[in-house]
């Protein structure tokens, strides 16, 4: 008599052998599939930001390069009919002037975001003055300051001074100071320079509506624009933070809604020498 017989393996065994996958590989199908959903989402934002952020560079240079074709246009036509008396000469000049500064501002902060996104430029470091510095400053932007209906009220010592880069510490205090103009139009600002411990504190106060909290923590953010009818790339107090704490400081900001804001710069002072004994 032939008896038919078969084996039957444990409850399992033929999934573990021949593939219906086990717990842990479906939980690690499950962590490849949400970092590829969590990389996507970030690409995805990534390119809103890019496609944003072209999108107002665009009209951001288009403004002042339109404004500069046609009044020099409108120059050349004057010129050629006589119409321009020699002593309107500098000042039809001037106009010019500003809207190519303007461009020239646009241009180095976009050369500024492509370098402190691809690598940590190297600072030029120099004995600086900072009050002096600032007070050079804030006669160069007298005209700002007319244009925003702005007093500025400067308590700026001379003689606090370090290593710093002096170019780029004056891009910091210019970018504060045209912030303060913009968002706090005819209204005093007010700028203070002192000694911290171990560093020195630049602070540029405005009297405009202030800033709420939740808007403070996106406000060093790249392309952040709590205004989006102002203009502006949205980079000046990022391109500022970085450059500050390039050289070991800090830029933080104090403001609350209806209550201006305080913009504070701190940058390392060099150790005080040993005192020498007798």
């Amino acid at each position: 008599m032939v008896v038919e017989t078969s084996r039957r393996g444990l409850p399992g065994a033929a999934d573990r052998e021949g593939g219906a996958p086990d717990a842990s590989s479906h939980r690690s199908a499950g962590e490849l599939e949400q970092r590829v959903a969590e990389r996507t989402a970030a690409l995805e934002a990534a390119l809103r930001v890019r496609d944003e952020f072209l999108s107002v560079a665009s009209h951001e240079l288009r403004t002042p390069l339109t404004s500069l074709r046609l009044y020099v246009d409108g120059l050349v036509r004057s010129a050629q009919l006589g119409a321009v008396a020699p002593a309107d000469v500098p000042r039809r000049l001037a106009r010019v002037q500003d809207q190519c500064r303007r461009l020239d501002r646009l241009i180095a902060t976009l050369l500024d975001v492509s370098l402190l996104s691809t690598q940590r430029p190297v600072l030029d470091l120099e004995e600086v003055d900072l009050g002096q510095l600032v007070r050079g400053t804030a006669e160069r932007m007298e005209d700002d300051l007319r244009r925003a209906g702005c007093d500025l009220c400067l308590r700026v010592p001379l003689g606090i001074v370090g290593a710093w880069d002096r170019t780029r510490v004056e891009q910091v205090f210019t970018n504060l100071l045209t912030n303060a103009l913009r968002h706090a139009a005819g209204t005093p600002v007010e700028v203070v320079l002192s000694r911290e411990g171990s560093h020195a504190l630049l602070q540029v106060k405005d009297q405009g509506p202030g800033i709420s909290g939740e808007d403070q923590e996106r406000l060093f953010q790249r392309f952040s624009r709590l205004d989006s009818k102002r203009p502006g790339f949205g980079l000046g107090l990022w391109i500022s933070r970085q450059l500050v704490e390039l050289h070991g400081g800090g830029l933080t900001v104090e403001s609350a809604p209806g209550q201006g804001a305080c913009f504070s710069v701190r940058l390392p002072l060099p150790a005080a020498a040993p005192s020498q004994g007798p």
